[in-house]
């Protein structure tokens, strides 16, 4: 009888674990469609849901950093991505959006090192280059005005 149970009790536990899952997929569209209508409050609402249930999801701690990022959070926004990579099996894609969130405030060359992590995990990811690419070349034309603005002393 107690075999009976324990295998009672597994398949218990494999319906709790896919009814979370389902959940929290669930969870990610709604969030996903809600950031889509620009109703980014309630895109938050429902990661942090998602995040209750799943904490080390990538795609959650994506969008908790995504929906930081538009509101100017910055450095929250870095923390999620920063979270995300650690679960990730894409890292490419949370180091890209961390050189953004640099990018974003002018910390271009934090921006280029971490559109740099992008590339080293895949160098197919055209996003990381075109990030760098534009960090670069805002990091060149200061650079420029820089020189033009010594002009004057020399």
């Amino acid at each position: 009888m107690s075999r009976e149970l324990e295998n009672l009790k597994k398949i218990s536990d494999f319906f709790k674990k896919s009814n979370a899952k389902i959940k929290l997929i669930k969870l990610l569209r709604k969030a996903k469609l809600e950031y889509d209508r620009y109703d980014y409050q309630s895109s938050l609402e429902s990661l942090n849901e998602a995040y209750k249930l799943n904490p080390e999801n990538p795609a959650v701690l994506r969008g908790l950093g995504c929906i930081n990022q538009f509101n100017q959070n910055y450095e929250q926004a870095v923390e999620y991505y920063l979270q995300a990579s650690r679960y990730s099996t894409a890292k490419e894609v949370e180091y890209t959006l961390i050189g953004m969130a640099y990018y974003l405030q002018d910390r271009l060359d934090e921006a280029i090192e971490y559109f740099n992590y992008a590339i080293d995990e895949n160098d197919n990811y055209d996003k990381a280059y075109e990030g760098r690419n534009q960090a670069m070349l805002e990091n060149h034309l200061k650079i420029i005005d820089l020189q033009e603005a010594l002009k004057k002393y020399f």
